[in-house]
């Protein structure tokens, strides 16, 4: 491959130009093909290896403490789920009838519950969607036991991220009716 590289005429007069150089230019020369060699696999190979593996490293770091925090709090989770199974059909007459009565219902318990709802909209005819940010993990679990046993709202869609503080999250909701 090597010889092929140097039959190229434009390889060959790069060649024959270098071997005219003086003595100390060649050694220049040289050391600036290293330098910039070492620079490109520095740039090109090691340092997003590296980044890569700080990233995987902080993303396991924060699966551990999410998972720690879930074991910590699997009492609560668990009485959670087992009372929302209940009561899934027990609001019939407080369920809403459309998704202007769902939003006007979202909003109103949202606040009774103590939790400042940062983005609301409608999502289709039957649905809204909500954003809570750093919110307590108690109250919005509560809250959304309420909105179920109470008036019949189905979480559709939901994801929670750990938020600041310890036992925060930040909530992206999709709630239907």
């Amino acid at each position: 491959m090597w010889s092929r590289i140097k039959d190229q005429p434009a390889v060959g007069k790069l060649i024959a130009r270098y071997d005219q150089l003086p003595t100390r230019d060649r050694q220049a020369l040289t050391a600036l093909g290293i330098a910039l060699l070492l620079a490109l696999i520095y740039l090109l190979i090691w340092q997003p290896v590296t980044q890569f593996h700080d990233r995987a490293a902080s993303s396991r770091e924060n699966a551990a403490e999410l998972l720690a925090w879930m074991q910590a709090n699997e009492t609560t989770i668990q009485r959670l789920g087992t009372t929302g199974g209940a009561a899934t059909t027990a609001a019939g007459a407080d369920k809403p009838e459309d998704g202007r009565a769902l939003m006007a219902l979202v909003t109103r318990s949202a606040g009774e519950a103590g939790l400042s709802l940062q983005r609301f909209e409608p999502s289709g005819e039957d649905a809204i969607r909500v954003w809570l940010e750093n919110a307590a993990y108690a109250d919005v679990a509560a809250w959304l036991e309420r909105l179920h046993s109470n008036h019949g709202v189905v979480i559709d869609q939901a994801a929670l991220d750990r938020g600041n503080g310890p036992g925060q999250v930040s909530v992206r909701l999709t709630l239907a009716i």
